[in-house]
């Protein structure tokens, strides 16, 4: 309630003052295009389908339909680069990590969040490897999400008005992320198979392990420079 957003300083190009503090580097900024003439059909779904009827307001900032409508509607054409580049995009839209803080509420969110990963040591045989779940033939599977310590009830009803397959998508995302990166470190050979369990290819794990653990501070904070003869209207 007492957040402004630092508004003075994004206005000049500054990141948000708990931005540029967050030693853990876990801020992500960056625009969204929505389409508002689709928001009262998707605060008005039932609770479950929440998630995706916000996830599908968002617009693709590539699609050249999109780009046009969005210049007739007077939007500059730096705000639609940082939308292109936007990591918040990336998080929410493709690969489906980072989800709204009580979509019931029925708000149009403008954070989201990505769920904790418990964390994966709670998954631990307790000899530093990871239990895996899956088929016995001897291939590195994900941990089983029920056995971690916060439980997917819980942040289901935060991050998904209930939704408990939202969660695990995001979170089984994630972890084979890591999985597929240890086993190019570790293994020397990539392990695709568990990227395709989790839905995703290896040119996305490789785009999440780069925006999520090697980012630099330009590709974190994705907002244009106010102009000051146009900070009476600024988008």
């Amino acid at each position: 309630e007492k957040c402004i957003l630092c508004y003075p300083r994004i206005e000049t190009g500054q990141p948000p003052a708990c931005f540029h503090s967050c030693v853990g580097r876990i801020r992500y900024m960056g625009p969204l295009l929505y389409d508002m003439d689709r928001i009262p059909a998707a605060a008005n779904v039932p609770d479950l389908e929440l998630v995706q009827a916000q996830r599908d307001v968002i617009l693709d900032p590539n699609d050249p339909q999109v780009i046009a409508e969005a210049r007739q509607a007077g939007i500059e054409e730096p705000w639609l680069d940082a939308c292109r580049r936007s990591p918040v995009y990336k998080m929410v839209k493709e690969w489906r990590i980072a989800l709204p803080l009580h979509s019931e509420f029925r708000t149009m969110p403008s954070l989201f969040y990505v769920p904790p990963e418990s964390p994966v040591r709670t998954a631990s045989n307790g000899q530093g490897n990871i239990r895996m779940v899956g088929k016995d033939d001897g291939k590195q599977h994900l941990p089983n999400l029920d056995e971690f310590r916060v439980p997917i009830q819980y942040l289901a009803r935060l991050l998904a008005a209930g939704n408990e397959n939202e969660v695990k998508t995001a979170l089984t995302r994630l972890l084979a992320m890591r999985a597929y990166r240890r086993s190019l470190r570790v293994y020397g050979k990539a392990d695709l198979d568990v990227l395709k369990q989790a839905g995703l290819n290896e040119k996305q794990a490789v785009e999440m392990h780069r925006l999520l653990a090697l980012a630099h501070y330009h590709e974190r904070f994705v907002v244009p420079t106010t102009h000051r003869e146009a900070t009476a209207n600024a988008p």
